[in-house]
């Protein structure tokens, strides 16, 4: 159970958000901690990042920039970035991965709203704010994979390293040979994405966690999507999700389909090592039952010839 500190109860007070009603939300994999605010009827979100002030700064830019282009990012009504507290709009309880676990829903229809933002989010021009997705985040992220679980408590092998950091900076430059001009949300997956009923157009999606956003390739939130390790059943064909995108993007698709499980690829990698983070470092297991999901669409992406290499350095030391 989530405690409810007394520091961030006297920030509502102060705020004059607090109720007898605070209700803890289950965290992410963050270590932000996250409370719905009920008073009547009426409810907010409240966010404890004490621990990644940082990352509540670049929330509130980046939600003011999605909400003055037309998409639904939270309203925030209070923030404290010395505390790192802040009060947002409550987005209910519609988010997707739930609504996939109700099983009452036509899925294929609101999958395919989220499909149709994500390219609207890729024919629209970018904010001067945001970093690029360099090499070198993209590099770094793989040593994640690399440190917490190919190497993980063993004496790390240069040359195979070496290697690896050879492959994937050639699949990087493959995968931004072109059309890297896009806002990549980073974290486009069921848990953060709500349907919200009473809006119109894509403004229906409501977004959040969103505060690692960087200026890439847009097949990034698209993958995220289509290859989510949280969903068990397939609810949608990915060719057809990705075929409905394409229909809507506006760009050079030549090289699309490649960048597209480059990043995706790269991604899975990420996911494995995140998750086997958590378990060592954290002690958080409940994220176990996600690998064998996302070893299946690694493997199934690394069938493609893009990846000869990848595939030859994993048959020589291993999975």
């Amino acid at each position: 159970m989530i405690k409810v500190d007394n520091s961030i109860v006297e920030y509502l007070k102060s705020a004059k958000y607090f109720s007898s009603v605070i209700i803890p939300i289950q965290v992410d994999a963050s270590k932000r901690k996250y409370f719905r605010i009920k008073k009547g009827k009426k409810s907010v979100i409240a966010v404890d990042s004490s621990l990644e002030k940082k990352s509540l700064l670049n929330f509130s830019t980046m939600a003011e920039w999605l909400r003055k282009e037309g998409y639904s990012s939270p309203m925030i009504y209070d923030i404290n970035l010395k505390k790192g507290y802040s009060v947002m709009e409550d987005f209910g309880d519609k988010k997707f991965s739930k609504l996939l676990e109700a099983k009452k829903n036509n899925m294929s229809s609101i999958y395919k709203q989220a499909i149709k933002l994500l390219a609207n989010l890729s024919n629209n021009k970018t904010p001067n704010f945001l970093k690029p997705f360099s090499e070198r985040i993209f590099i770094k992220e793989l040593l994640v994979f690399i440190d917490w679980y190919k190497y993980h408590n063993k004496i790390k092998n240069k040359k195979e390293v070496e290697e690896w950091n050879i492959i994937w900076n050639k699949l990087y430059s493959y995968a931004t040979a072109d059309n890297c001009k896009t806002v990549v949300l980073r974290d486009f997956h069921v848990d953060n994405i709500f349907l919200l009923e009473k809006r119109i157009g894509i403004k229906k999606i409501g977004l959040i966690d969103f505060q690692d956003a960087l200026i890439g390739h847009p097949s990034y939130d698209l993958v995220s999507l289509t290859q989510d390790v949280r969903v068990k059943n397939v609810y949608f064909k990915e060719k057809e999700l990705l075929e409905l995108y394409l229909k809507d993007y506006k760009n050079n698709q030549s090289n699309f389909y490649i960048s597209y499980l480059i990043f995706g690829t790269q991604r899975l990698l990420k996911i494995i090592g995140v998750f086997k983070r958590l378990e060592y470092k954290y002690n958080k297991k409940n994220y176990l039952k996600f690998l064998p999901k996302t070893w299946e669409l690694l493997k199934n992406n690394l069938e493609h010839v893009i990846f000869k290499d990848l595939r030859k350095w994993f048959n020589n030391y291993g999975y």
